[in-house]
């Protein structure tokens, strides 16, 4: 059995030899990021065996006689702390990713070319590496009318392109892998935090699939503007704004001539209609002649008139008390027919029975109480126009707005709301105004929707694509009236659409929730991809294909892969951090004395043994 001492000092010395080994890789790489530390454990090891004796003092059988009949030696067992959680720690790179919680970024190798490989599945345990180490550089891919070349800043070997792409790779070359967002920042089955508003015939995108794809940037790659579909307002309409009067009264003085060649004062008074905000009943009348002269009186027809105005205040129209439209001069000026009887009755001037009054009408109207209000519409050309407006305090409780766009710009040809008050219109009947009400706390009761469609002109010379027609959706439901700050202000709070114009990336950063976010000169911004982590059943069980990178093993178990929110535990990845290595190096001083001492003693007992021998073989002599 002192041949067992050999073997056992033997082996123990190399098990000490492999942990010191072992120490000194850990400390080595005390600062390498994600870095797993490799702990070296021993398990006991038969070195010598041998029959059992006939008996020996506690056993009267060789069946129970086991005492002294095997020699155990030892043997190193690596283990790789593998879920152990590093610190995680700020950087100053925007590329670089720590994971906060449990996962592992998915890593690919290049192909032949240097280039990524399109796509890998994570199943695949040859091609798909997994990793902590998210101190990841950017990588860039040429890809022009040649063949597509690797280039980095140690491979210059084309200029950049429009189409260029920056791949994210680790220290080690390995690709970063995640899921691509489609046009609009969507992802399949995930929520994103920067997806993109847009027109309704797309809004029925599912978003990008969760196929494993290379993760990349590409600057200076553009981002299609979105035509405004649909408008929120958050704001407060004045209280104490100056109302309009129901009842306004306006004198022509020059408009009425009697046959005597005098002019006559014609008054007109304009009465509001109570449910239409854009038409006025208008009763004309002319003075009581007293001294000789001429008493007008107009025919039947021509009082009272109905007056409708359009959304800028102009006359739309004029109907006489048949409903018929009024017949108007040269000069467009409606004429009223005006009956003339001499005053008195034996003037000795020949009656002239009839007459006319040419009426200004546009000159002598009612003054509305307007507060304006520029809403921004952004056209089919994806180009920001300014869409003047103005609410109108009518009554208490009462409002009308307006759409006023300049003619040489655009012309409203629809206008309608919806909840409360429904106006339906077409493009030859579009109203000039949109009731508003509220009720007595402030809180409006209706619309809670105006709809409308804009048709803008179009430029010289012409824009691709043309400026069009915008259909919007203005939502009221959020608009209040209260006392205001100012009486001739409206209060907004929001005033946001969803429209925008074309722009250009010309940043990215990663968020917690694992979204590559690019930033655009238009302000808008995008989620690119969504970097996904694998989680393992049994995750230290993993091989080390070196100390950051590991590849898949039938003992680790199932793999997982999802969003690190799905993680649980309040898990995230953490934007311009990484995890520093898990070692300990206080533990490994120690672990590195201990291993020290164990080796010399084990090589005490190995000379021990060898000088044991010399004595016995010095007996034979």
């Amino acid at each position: 059995m002192l041949w067992g001492a050999f073997t056992n000092a033997s082996q123990a010395m190399q098990s000490m030899d492999w942990a010191m080994g072992s120490i000194s890789q850990n400390i080595a790489n005390v600062n390498t990021a994600g870095y797993k530390r490799k702990e070296t454990e021993f398990k006991t090891l038969l070195s010598e065996g041998h029959s059992a004796p006939a008996s020996t003092q506690n056993s009267s059988s060789a069946a129970t006689a086991t005492s002294g009949l095997n020699i155990f030696g030892v043997r190193a067992v690596d283990r790789t702390m593998i879920t152990q959680q590093g610190i995680v720690s700020p950087t100053a790179n925007w590329s670089d990713i720590g994971i906060n919680g449990r996962g592992f970024f998915m890593v690919t190798q290049p192909d032949a070319s240097g280039a990524p490989q399109s796509t890998v599945s994570p199943t695949d345990g040859q091609n798909m590496l997994y990793t902590r180490a998210g101190q990841f550089q950017q990588h860039s891919i040429h890809t022009g009318t040649t063949a597509t070349t690797a280039t980095s800043s140690s491979n210059p070997s084309q200029s950049p392109g429009a189409d260029d792409k920056a791949y994210f790779v680790t220290s080690g070359g390995q690709y970063l892998m995640g899921w691509k967002a489609d046009p609009q920042g969507r992802i399949a089955g995930v929520t994103t935090t920067a997806s993109s508003s847009v027109p309704t015939s797309s809004s029925s995108s599912a978003g990008g699939s969760k196929t494993l794809v290379p993760v990349y940037t590409q600057l200076n790659a553009t981002i299609t503007g979105v035509a405004t579909t649909a408008m929120q307002a958050v704001m407060n309409l004045p209280d104490n704004a100056t109302m309009t009067a129901s009842t306004q009264s306006f004198t022509d003085t020059t408009a009425a001539v009697d046959p005597g060649a005098t002019a006559q004062s014609l008054d007109m008074r304009w009465s509001r209609s109570a449910t239409d905000g854009d038409t006025w009943t208008v009763d004309c009348s002319l003075p009581t002649v007293t001294a000789p002269g001429w008493q007008g009186s107009f025919a039947t027809a021509s009082t009272p008139l109905t007056v409708k105005l359009d959304a800028n205040g102009a006359i739309a129209s004029i109907k006489d008390s048949t409903g018929a439209a009024v017949p108007t001069a040269a000069s467009g000026k409606p004429i009223l027919n005006i009956n003339w009887d001499a005053v008195p009755a034996a003037m000795p001037v020949a009656p002239a029975t009839a007459g006319t009054a040419t009426v200004d009408f546009n000159a002598q109207k009612p003054t509305l109480q307007e507060i304006p209000l520029t809403l921004t519409v952004y056209d089919n050309n994806y180009k920001p126009q300014n869409l003047p407006a103005t609410f109108e305090h009518a009554g208490n409780g009462q409002w009308y707005m307006r759409l006023k766009p300049s003619a040489s710009v655009a012309s409203i040809t629809a206008l309608s709301a919806t909840g409360g008050t429904t106006t339906t219109t077409t493009a030859s009947s579009v109203p000039g105004s949109i009731p508003i009400t509220f009720d007595g706390t402030g809180a409006v009761q209706s619309p809670t929707t105006v709809n409308f469609s804009i048709q803008w002109v179009e430029p010289t010379p012409a824009v691709t694509p043309a400026r069009g027609t915008n259909t919007v959706a203005l939502d009221m439901s959020k608009i209040s009236q209260f006392t205001g700050d100012s009486p001739t202000k409206i209060s907004v709070k929001v005033l946001d659409q969803d429209g925008y114009e074309s722009g250009i990336m010309d940043s990215a950063n990663f968020s917690s929730t694992g979204e590559l976010i690019g930033h655009f000169s238009n302000g808008r911004t995008r989620t690119l991809f969504m970097v996904p982590v694998a989680t393992f059943t049994a995750a230290d069980q993993l091989d080390s294909v070196s100390g950051t990178v590991f590849r898949r093993t039938q003992q680790a178990g199932d793999l997982t892969v999802d969003t690190i929110g799905a993680q649980g535990s309040g898990a995230q990845m953490v934007a311009q951090a990484i995890e520093t290595s898990n070692v300990d190096l206080a533990s490994e001083f120690t672990r590195m004395i201990i291993t020290q001492k164990a080796y010399s003693m084990n090589a005490t007992v190995f000379k021990t043994a060898d000088e044991m021998t010399t004595s016995a073989r010095d007996l034979l002599t």
